[in-house]
């Protein structure tokens, strides 16, 4: 009965994956972000330097740890954190720009259009809705906040120069002259119109509401941005990203295509307030998916080849948990979820499910009620649990707190992967 169910799913579910990773819009959306990453983890690296305790506040002198909390502290108000402080601003905080930059570069190669025109198009369109010279150049839309308006402006900007080149409007130089030539002159029409199309929209919600496009798009999304911080939001987003898998759809790949954007400005707002000593604001950030859903991966990864190596008897489930092991362990699934196989199979869809749902109201709670650390920094979800959850918050409680959810997810796994184990015993004696 459940497999029928799940291969009703699957086509519907694929389609929708197949949508939205080959739209053409939201495909560049999502490699826009991606390519934003290293940024990210740049960033996170300076904040890293400024975000040093009191070691006063944490420890007594006298001890190995308060030296190396000094020394720390020390640099994070001297010479070095004012360095880091730089490195943030010109990383978070203008990565609104370079997810601009990413996005149009994506269409523009599909429009077959010229990539560096479009992407100086699209910078020009970008500060005549998010900026002001009032006394200098005004940057509180380049970070996180002005992401959205960032991807209206490249996915605009770019349509309306393809209108303009697919309709003919533009200066067509003879063929005798050089591409590198007759390019600019073919996209000076399209700048143009781009320039006065968006400076007018600017300029009439100015004088409307007085507020500019980016401020507009950004009060206009804070009720969806509210509503994906919240425990129903996080507990959708689990179900939906580790049950896709079960249809053998990837469900990192659709459900992030939705939500990296909201997770990527909530974590530019949490390095943001940390770096100024403010309470964090945000719970569900960059990284969520590896830290308070999917401990080790997908479907708990990590639990799911703890189980496998404490029951299995099946030459198979040993195999793979042999093979698993050290892709788990940098949280990495796909090996055992192909392998043992997950897809379809009635007897690990509850623990690959629910599990994830359990770590989310776990670690949602304990953020909210700040008796753990919240995510403040983009660690690469590659390092090894303990490490990655200490990085991501700086707080050792959560080094606990991985531990506690490793073993929870652990003792559910066990007597489903015993019934799986059993039938595939029988099986194997069969064969």
């Amino acid at each position: 009965m459940l497999e029928k169910i799940m291969n009703k799913l699957a086509g519907p579910l694929t389609k929708v994956a197949a949508f939205l990773q080959t739209n053409r819009y939201t495909s560049a959306i999502i490699n826009g972000i991606t390519v934003s990453i290293p940024v990210t983890i740049v960033g996170a690296l300076a904040t890293l330097i400024t975000a040093a305790p009191n070691p006063d506040a944490v420890t007594k002198p006298g001890n190995i740890f308060y030296g190396l909390l000094s020394a720390w502290y020390n640099a994070a108000h001297g010479g070095l954190g004012t360095a880091a402080t730089f490195i943030n601003n010109v990383s978070l905080n203008m990565i609104a720009v370079y997810c601009l930059l990413a996005i149009t570069y994506n269409l523009a190669r599909g429009f077959k259009h010229n990539v560096v025109l479009d992407m100086i198009t699209s910078v020009m369109c970008f500060v005549c809705v998010a900026c002001t010279f009032d006394g200098g150049l005004s940057t509180g839309f380049l970070g996180g906040r002005g992401l959205f308006c960032a991807f209206l402006v490249a996915c605009l900007s770019t349509s309306i120069t393809e209108f303009f080149f697919k309709s003919g409007f533009k200066i067509k130089l003879p063929d005798a002259v050089p591409p590198n030539v007759s390019a600019p002159f073919e996209a000076l029409i399209p700048m143009f119109v781009n320039v006065c199309v968006f400076y007018g929209i600017n300029a009439a919600l100015i004088a409307l509401n007085g507020n500019n496009l980016a401020t507009n798009i950004l009060n206009l999304m804070k009720p969806l941005i509210s509503t994906t911080d919240t425990l129903g939001a996080a507990l959708i987003y689990g179900l939906l990203l580790n049950g896709l898998w079960i249809v053998g759809v990837h469900g990192g790949n659709v459900c992030n295509s939705v939500m990296s954007a909201f997770f990527l400005m909530n974590l530019t707002e949490n390095a943001e307030a940390a770096a100024a000593g403010l309470p964090l604001p945000h719970i569900l950030c960059t990284n969520w998916n590896t830290f308070g859903l999917n401990v080790g991966g997908s479907g708990n990864g990590i639990a799911l080849c703890l189980s496998m190596l404490i029951v299995a008897k099946s030459t198979h489930l040993k195999t793979m948990g042999r093979i698993g092991a050290p892709a788990v362990a940098f949280n990495i699934t796909e090996p055992l979820v192909f392998g043992t196989p997950i897809v379809l199979n009635p007897y690990l869809v509850f623990p690959f499910v629910v599990t994830p749902l359990i770590n989310t109201v776990i670690s949602f709670l304990l953020m909210q009620a700040n008796l753990v650390g919240r995510i403040r920094i983009n660690a690469p979800w590659v390092l090894p649990g303990p490490i990655f959850f200490f990085l991501s918050t700086l707080d050792f409680r959560n080094v606990i707190l991985w531990f506690v959810l490793v073993a929870i997810d652990t003792v559910i796994y066990l007597p489903f992967m015993k019934m799986y184990d059993n039938s595939l015993v029988a099986q194997e004696q069969e064969g």
